[in-house]
This record gives C-alpha cells, sequence and structure tokens, in this order.
C-alpha cells in the first residue's frame, strides 16, 4: 500500500511541474502576443507618419514643379511668339533675366528643347537640332488631340523608344488668323531630382509637433520614380523597408508629375521621438531563455524524483537484503545455541561443532555490521577523519585476516591461497585494512563456485604497494567493471540470486582506500574470474591522505 501510495504521489508532483511547465509556456505566448499586438500598433503609427511625409512631399514637389517652374517657363516663351512671332527669338536667355526673374532663372535646366506650331502651318518647329522621328511622331499626335484651354499649360507625359518623355504646352487661338497655335518644352527628366531637392531640404517634411521638432530629413528616406519606372530623385539615409510607404502624385497641380511615385520611408531609430515608449524590443530571447530555464529546472526535478525514487527501491531492498543476511546466521546461532542449552549433543566433537558454527556466523554477523556502520558514517565528516595509520609490512595483517576468514568458507571446500612479499609495506589503518580484505574475500567466495581456490597476493612497484584477490568465478564484464563499486549496484545476473549480498561491499572497500590515498580497481583474472585489487601509495613517496 505504500508503494502504490508513493508512485501516486509522484505521479502527481510530476503532473503538478508538467502543468507548471505548461503554465508558463501559455503565458510566454500570451506576453508575446500581447508585445506583437503593441509593436504591431507602434509600426502602424511609424507607417502613418510616413505616409503623411510623403503627402508633403508630393505637395511641395508638386507646387515647385508646376508654379515655379512650369508656368514661368511657359509663360515667357508664350509673352515672347505673342510679340515676335519667332521662336528662336522668344527662349528666354538666361543672360537677358533680370533680378525679378530669379524663379524662371533656376527653373530653365527643366527644358531639354522648345517646340511651336504656328498657325497655318501643322509642322513642328524646334529649338537647335529637331529631336529623333519617333518625338516628332508622339508630339504631333498629342498636340491633335483636343485639350481644355482654361489651365495656363498642359502637361504630356508618354514613352517614346521605351523612354520616359514628359512635354509642356501652351495653346492658344491667334486672334488674326483665328487658328490654333502651340507652344511648349520637352522637360529635361533628369534635371527634375536636382531641381526638386530643395523642396526637401528648405523644412522637415514631417510637422515639427511630431517628435517635438527633433524628427529632421536626416531621419527620412525619399526617392521619386517618374512614370516610366526611372528613379529621378534619392534623398537621406538609405531605405528603410520596415517603415516604407509608396504614395502616387496623381493629378495633384494639374499633373504636373502624373504617373510619378515617391517611396518614402522613416528610420526605426526616430520610432521612440515619434511613438510615446517607443517600438517595444522583442520579448522572444527573455522569453526564450525563461521557457529553458523552466523545462531545465522541470527536467531536473523529475529526474531528481525518479533517482529518489530508484534510490528509494535500492534502500528497500538493502533493507530486504540485509535482513536476508542477518536472518540466516541468526537462525544458526540460535538452532545450535538451542542445542548447547537443552543438552541435545550427543558427543564432545558435537557440541564443539555447534560452538564452531555459532562462532563462523557470529564474525558473519559481525562483518556484516561492520559494513553497515562503514556504510553509514562515509557522509560523516567526524567519520572521514576517524582512520589512524602507520607504515607497516602489510603481509602479517594479510595473513591474520585470511585466517579469521578461513571458518566462513571451510562448509564450501574454498581454498585460500597467500602469495604475499613479506617486504611490503603501506600506510594503513589496521581495521579498515581488515575490513577491505574481509570484504573482497567474502565478494570472491559469495560469487565463486564451490571448491574453488582464492588468491590472495602482495605486490610492491615503484611509488605503490599492491593487494589483489582473485577468484575463479565468471568473471565481470568489462563495461561493469566500474559500476561494480556503486553503493546497492549488482549485476543484472544476479538480480534475483540468492547469495546477491546487500551491495555496500564493494563501495565500502573503494571508500576506504580512496580514504587512504589509494585506487582500487578490478581486472580479469587469468583462471577466467576476477582480480580486484587495491592500490596503496608505499610510505617512502607520498603521506596518504586522511
Amino acid at each position: 500500500m505504500s508503494s502504490r501510495g508513493d508512485g501516486s504521489r509522484t505521479a502527481l508532483i510530476v503532473a503538478l511541474l508538467l502543468v507548471s511547465l505548461g503554465a508558463t509556456i501559455l503565458l510566454a505566448w500570451q506576453a508575446q502576443y500581447a508585445v506583437s499586438l503593441h509593436r504591431a500598433a507602434a509600426e502602424s503609427v511609424v507607417r502613418d507618419y510616413a505616409a503623411l511625409a510623403a503627402d508633403e512631399f508630393i505637395r511641395r514637389s508638386a507646387a515647385k514643379v508646376g508654379y515655379e517652374g512650369y508656368y514661368p517657363l511657359i509663360g515667357a516663351l508664350t509673352r515672347g511668339l505673342e510679340a515676335t512671332g519667332d521662336l528662336g527669338k522668344s527662349i528666354p536667355k538666361p543672360e537677358e533675366l533680370g533680378p525679378e526673374d530669379e524663379r524662371l532663372r533656376a527653373a530653365l535646366p527643366l527644358v531639354k528643347r522648345y517646340f511651336t506650331s504656328l498657325p497655318g502651318s501643322e509642322a513642328l518647329s524646334f529649338e537647335g537640332a529637331a529631336p529623333p522621328i519617333e518625338m516628332r511622331s508622339w508630339l504631333s499626335a498629342q498636340l491633335k488631340r483636343p485639350r481644355d484651354d482654361t489651365g495656363p499649360y498642359s502637361v504630356l507625359h508618354g514613352s517614346v523608344a521605351d523612354e520616359p518623355v514628359t512635354a509642356v504646352v501652351r495653346e492658344w487661338t491667334d486672334p488674326s488668323r483665328e487658328k490654333r497655335a502651340a507652344a511648349g518644352f520637352e522637360v529635361n527628366l533628369e534635371a527634375l531630382g536636382a531641381y526638386l531637392t530643395p523642396a526637401i531640404e528648405e523644412r522637415s517634411l514631417l510637422p515639427p509637433s511630431l517628435g517635438k521638432g527633433e524628427v529632421t530629413n536626416d531621419a527620412i528616406s525619399v526617392s521619386l520614380i517618374d512614370h516610366g519606372g526611372v528613379e529621378r530623385l534619392r534623398s537621406g539615409p538609405r531605405d528603410f523597408p520596415e517603415f516604407s510607404v509608396e504614395a502616387s502624385f496623381g493629378d495633384a497641380y494639374g499633373g504636373v508629375l502624373e504617373g510619378s511615385r515617391v517611396r518614402l520611408s522613416v528610420d526605426p531609430a526616430a520610432a521612440p521621438r515619434l511613438v510615446i515608449g517607443g517600438l517595444p524590443p522583442s520579448p522572444l530571447p527573455m522569453l526564450g531563455g525563461l521557457l529553458l530555464l523552466t523545462a531545465a529546472v522541470v527536467a531536473a526535478a523529475i529526474r531528481e524524483i525518479r533517482r529518489e525514487r530508484r534510490l528509494q527501491r535500492l534502500r528497500t531492498d538493502f533493507v530486504a537484503n540485509v535482513s536476508h543476511e542477518l536472518r540466516t546466521p541468526l537462525a544458526q546461532i540460535r538452532m545450535f545455541a538451542e542445542t548447547l542449552l537443552l543438552g541435545r549433543v550427543r558427543s564432545e566433537e558435537e557440541a564443539k561443532r555447534s560452538l564452531r558454527i555459532i562462532d563462523r556466523e557470529v564474525r558473519r554477523l559481525s562483518h556484516l555490521v561492520e559494513n553497515v556502520l562503514q556504510f553509514s558514517r562515509r557522509e560523516d565528516a567526524v567519520a572521514l577523519n576517524s582512520l589512524s595509520w602507520e607504515p607497516a609490512p602489510l603481509a602479517p595483517r594479510v595473513e591474520e585476516t585470511i585466517e579469521m576468514f578461513q571458518p566462513l568458507v571451510a562448509d564450501t571446500g574454498t581454498r585460500i591461497v597467500a602469495r604475499l612479499e613479506p617486504e611490503a609495506e603501506a600506510a594503513f589503518d589496521p581495521d579498515a585494512l581488515r575490513q577491505v580484505l574481509l570484504n573482497l574475500l567474502d565478494n570472491a567466495a559469495k560469487y565463486g563456485p564451490r571448491r574453488q581456490e582464492i588468491l590472495v597476493g602482495i605486490e610492491s612497484s615503484p611509488g605503490a604497494t599492491r593487494l589483489f584477490v582473485e577468484d575463479q568465478g565468471p568473471g565481470i564484464p568489462e563495461a561493469e567493471r566500474e559500476r561494480v563499486f556503486d553503493r546497492f549496484y549488482r549485476l543484472p545476473r544476479e538480480g534475483a540470486s540468492p547469495t546477491a549480498g546487500t551491495g555496500i561491499g564493494l563501495s565500502v572497500v573503494r571508500d576506504l582506500v580512496t580514504r587512504h590515498g589509494g585506487r582500487t580497481y578490478v581486472e580479469a583474472a587469468s583462471t577466467g574470474g576476477s582480480r580486484f585489487v587495491v592500490e596503496l601509495p608505499a610510505p617512502r613517496f607520498e603521506e596518504p591522505r586522511g
């Protein structure tokens, strides 16, 4: 019932952790969605301001071209024709213009060539060299079309030989001949950009009230594209596609730039001055980091819960194994003690045998209790420093421990063979060394066959002294040789074995040897079994760690 309850609590905790992760993901999505709406609204405002600036540019450009450019040019030309009737004499000459004609002087670069169609003649006359035949044909066709005479001039847009052309025409009726006359000029589109640049530079395209007057034309990029798709003007820094708009000139100011369009963009760096709070930064890096952190915490918590569950199972198995290890010797001790107490022994030899069995089981119990106590003290800082050692020969202590252990395997037919170097020395704690060797002998006897031969040896090498125990068992796979020293770990093949033990013996061995400044490892024995090696520092090379 307790195990099922623990499993239910674990499942509930894992479910709550996953719910918290899901809630974090939902909140992160909601935050990202809110920020994206906020950013979209702010971007829309900036684009609206860009459209406002584009409209202002259209208004200024159309007024400058129409009122300050085409109007004075066509007026000066037609006045001259009406007065002289000679195109050559009617063309405004820069050297003939006075200070009062400064506007006309500035507009002269817009003229590419002048032309006229006088009353009584359908032929066009041009200033200087005549244009290509295609241009003359296009212009003649345009002049034959009826137009509204209410305006001071008409603007003609078209394409000749795949090149955009624009012409400005003034038509009137000659009173003396009562016939139509026309005069005008072909616009020099290449000069249009330079002519319109002052319209941008004179003041900001955005009202000063926006951005407290701090957003100037330096933050605005303007591009004028004529009706043929050719860019005629570029002003300001590079384009900013994020806040770019495009607007058409339409019929503004009599269609002086009809078919042309302006592409205008605003520098995102100016957004904080145009929109309160500026553009909200993307929270994705922060939210991504938060989600990763939350996921990592949840994963770590689930892993720790699984480890705790696994450790709890190992502890349960440990208690069960210790109980099993205790039950057998206690049953033996109780049975033979009752035999002695009730006087059921039939001879002196049988009484001695019962006492020997009791002594053997007591030794086994003492060894088991020492292992459990040592295992429980491994995290105790006081216990870690409780060892006392001094340099001494190993052989006498090893022989004494073998003699102590021999009765425990007497009934199995196991024989312990010692191959010791009498002069080999190491710095060690006698009780700790005895416990290490007892654990290794018990491990060899437990997992080896009956009537095997266990070899115990001591070898000296520069800087270290090795103590090894070699059995004739099935051996340990190479991949498992390091894990056998983990606490509670047992080989998979020994999981259901009645001799599996408590799973702490080799862990205690490694702990004690490490505290001596040595190391422990296992390798394959020449007999096919396992060879456990304890390597202790030689006294003359280094002091062991406490």
